[in-house]
């Protein structure tokens, strides 16, 4: 039988080599308008060693850019 002690080693190993890269999520921020909601702005907050670093979209980008630079940002760190 494996002792608990030596379970969690185990499991710990494994959590650093489980190559696990978590989600980005995008947040659009939207305001009404007469023609419908019109998009203003976007923002995510990405995990980078450990800690949550929130991105804003700079005004003037296409959230295609948006999502290079974040893809970008993380894969530095990867």
């Amino acid at each position: 039988k494996m002792k608990f002690k030596k379970r969690l080693k185990v499991l710990e190993q494994n959590l650093q080599n489980s190559g696990y890269v978590p989600p980005i999520i995008i947040r659009t921020i939207v305001e009404p308008s007469e023609d419908g909601p019109k998009e203003i702005g976007a923002f995510a907050n990405v995990q980078i060693n450990g800690i949550y670093q929130k991105f804003k979209r700079a005004s003037g980008k296409t959230q295609e850019q948006f999502e290079k630079l974040l893809i970008k940002k993380h894969a530095q760190v990867s």
